[in-house]
C-alpha cells in the first residue's frame, strides 16, 4: 500500500506505520499535489493548509481520503474563519473521518457526518514512561506540560497557586513547554506574586520529561479542549495522578475519584481544592495513579495502539478494493 500523510509534522509513529502499510510518504504543510499514485491519503487536520492539498491529491490519485480531527476546535471559534468554513467541506468530501475521542465523534455526527470512526491518538512507550521514584517519596511538586497557547488554559493553574500556598509553603509548580503565551503567563505569575514558586522550564528532553513526571506528586491539565491529551497518560505511566479539566479522552477512559480528579468548572478555587486533596493524601495519590496506570497498560501501550490505528486503515483500504 502506498500512503501519503499530510500534516504539520510527521506522525510520531511513522516508522512503525511503515511496517504495516509499506510505503509511507510525508508532506508537511501546504504542498503541490504530486503525480505519484497513492492508495490512501491522510489529512491530519481539515484546515486549508493541510486538508486542501490532501483533498486535491486524493482526487488526482483516485485514492481513499481520510481526514482526522485531533481536537475539539470545530465546536468554537478556535480556528480562523477560512479554516472553519473549509473544514466542513473537507470532512464531507472525505471517505472517512477519524475522531480521536467519542466527544468529537458525537459532535461531528450531530452536524450530519455519518462516516466517522473513533481511533484514539494516545500512544505511550512504557519502556520510557515508567515509575522511577516511589510516589510516596515525592514532594509538593505540581507539573504540567503543554504548548503555551490560549487553548491550554494555563492561567487557571496560575490563579490556583496563591490558594495552594496557604497550606503548602514548599510548593513548586513546574510548567514544561513554550509558546506565544509565555510572556503573558509569566506576567500573570508576577502579578499574583508567585513568580518564585512557578518555574517556566521551556521544552525539555524526553529524559528530562520523564524525570519531571517522576518528581511530581500531581500532574495538572487545564486545557479548554484536547484530543488526548497524551501528557495525562504519560504521567499515569510514571505513577503520577492527574487533576484535569474534562477534556478529550480523559473523562471517557478515566473515572472520577477512581483514576483521576476532574475539575468540572474553570474555577481556581475548585482546581486548588482538587490538587490540595492529592497533595495531602498520599494513599489517595497512589490509588488513583495505580488505577490510571492499569488503564494505560491495557489501552494505550505503544505497539498495541499503533497496530490498532494501522490495521483500521488497512481494513478501510481493503473494503474499498472489494467494492
Amino acid at each position: 500500500m502506498r500512503v501519503l500523510m499530510v500534516g504539520r509534522k510527521p506522525s510520531i509513529a511513522l516508522d512503525e506505520l511503515r511496517k504495516y502499510w509499506g510505503t509511507v510518504e510525508v508532506a508537511t504543510g501546504f504542498f503541490t499535489p504530486r503525480l505519484t499514485r497513492y492508495d490512501l491519503v491522510i489529512a491530519q487536520e481539515p484546515t486549508v493548509k493541510i486538508g486542501l492539498p490532501a483533498l486535491l491529491q486524493a482526487k488526482l490519485s483516485n485514492a481513499l481520503l481520510v481526514t482526522e480531527v485531533h481536537g475539539d476546535y470545530l465546536r468554537g471559534n478556535f480556528l480562523p474563519w477560512k479554516d472553519r468554513l473549509f473544514a466542513w467541506f473537507a470532512l464531507k468530501s472525505s471517505d472517512f473521518v477519524r475522531a480521536v475521542n467519542n466527544g468529537i465523534a458525537s459532535f461531528l455526527k450531530s452536524r450530519g457526518l455519518s462516516n466517522v470512526h473513533v481511533i484514539p491518538a494516545v500512544y505511550i512507550r512504557l519502556d520510557i514512561f515508567k515509575p522511577l521514584k516511589n510516589p510516596d517519596e515525592r514532594g509538593h511538586v505540581v507539573v504540567t506540560a503543554a504548548r503555551l497557547v490560549p487553548e491550554k488554559g494555563l492561567d487557571l493553574l496560575l490563579k490556583s497557586v496563591p490558594l495552594l500556598l496557604r497550606d503548602f509553603r514548599d510548593l513548586e509548580v513546574r510548567i514544561l513547554g513554550d509558546g506565544p503565551m509565555r510572556e503573558t503567563l509569566q506576567r500573570l505569575a508576577r502579578e499574583l506574586g508567585v513568580e518564585e514558586v512557578v518555574k517556566f522550564l521551556g521544552w525539555v528532553s524526553l529524559e528530562e520529561l520523564v524525570k519531571h513526571y517522576n518528581e511530581a506528586a500531581v500532574f495538572v491539565c487545564t486545557s479548554i479542549y484536547e484530543g488526548g491529551p497524551r501528557t495525562v497518560f504519560e504521567a499515569a505511566a510514571c505513577l503520577t495522578p492527574s487533576v484535569s479539566t474534562p477534556v478529550g479522552i480523559v473523562p471517557e477512559v478515566l473515572k472520577e475519584e477512581e483514576s483521576v480528579l476532574l475539575v468540572e468548572r474553570r474555577d481556581p478555587v475548585l482546581l486548588a481544592k482538587k490538587i490540595a486533596l492529592l497533595l495531602h493524601d498520599r494513599d489517595k495519590r497512589r490509588r488513583l495513579a495505580e488505577k490510571a496506570r492499569e488503564i494505560v497498560l491495557r489501552e494505550f501501550e505503544w505497539p498495541k495502539s499503533v497496530e490498532r490505528y494501522a490495521r483500521f486503515y488497512i481494513n478501510l483500504a481493503e473494503r474499498r478494493l472489494l467494492k
